[in-house]
C-alpha cells in the first residue's frame, strides 16, 4: 500500500499500479469459436445472411371476405 505522502505527490502512480494489476488478472482468449460457421467472418471479409424459414403454418395469411 501507498503511504500519505506518495498519494499526496503522485497520484498518478496508484492509478498506474492498480491499472497494472488489472491487467495483470485479465486475459484475452483468442480463437474461440470457429471463424468459418458465424454470420461474420472477418479474416476474409464476408458475411452470411440466411432467409428467415418460412411458415409451415396451415392457415392462409389473407383470408378472402
Amino acid at each position: 500500500m501507498f503511504n500519505f505522502f506518495e498519494e499526496l505527490f503522485a497520484p498518478g502512480r496508484k492509478h498506474t499500479s492498480d491499472e497494472q494489476k488489472r491487467l495483470e488478472l485479465s486475459r484475452v482468449d483468442l480463437g474461440i469459436g470457429d471463424p468459418h460457421r458465424g454470420p461474420i467472418d472477418l479474416a476474409s471479409g464476408k458475411v452470411t445472411v440466411r432467409p428467415p424459414a418460412p411458415d409451415t403454418g396451415t392457415e392462409e395469411p389473407y383470408a378472402a371476405g
